[in-house]
């Protein structure tokens, strides 16, 4: 009977860790469609960003309606200079838009040395989710901002 007893207890303590360990797998996979890369080769004077958003998915409550990423270097100086200022993505219509809305750049670098090194920036505009979905509105510019 004692036997059968550890077996019983063997079993459950072995579906319990299967259930915790297949949780955490899901819950590191749950990974969001909203992300912004920057990639750069050594010895190259290319910078490769990337930004992507989805704006119907519910990120905490919220849904990105556009994603962004910006460049700049400074001179030897320490002054800005070549910035691109928020390159964004289209923008999302309302928290039912399924679309992926994307937006790349090569950034080209100085071939001076330098010892300050080029700045790679991203953002999202960012809706709250609302029971009922209405259309968001659009930004009243979408120049280079410089922050």
């Amino acid at each position: 009977m004692k036997k059968i007893k550890r077996i019983a207890v063997l079993c459950a303590s072995i579906a319990l860790l299967a259930v915790l360990c297949v949780q955490a797998f899901a819950a590191v996979n749950n990974i969001s469609p909203n992300y912004a890369t920057n990639s750069h080769d050594d010895m190259s004077i290319y910078y490769y960003g990337y930004v992507q958003c989805r704006p119907s998915y519910n990120e905490d409550g919220q849904h990105a309606q556009a994603g962004y990423i910006r460049y700049w270097r400074y001179d030897l100086l320490g002054n800005i200079v070549n910035d691109t200022g928020r390159l964004y993505t289209d923008y999302g219509i309302d928290q039912t838009d399924s679309r992926l809305l994307t937006r790349s750049h090569t950034y080209t670098d100085s071939i001076i040395p330098n010892p300050h090194k080029t700045q790679f920036r991203y953002g999202f505009m960012w809706q709250p989710h609302r029971d009922e979905p209405i259309l968001w509105p659009l930004p009243f510019s979408t120049g280079n901002a410089t922050e």
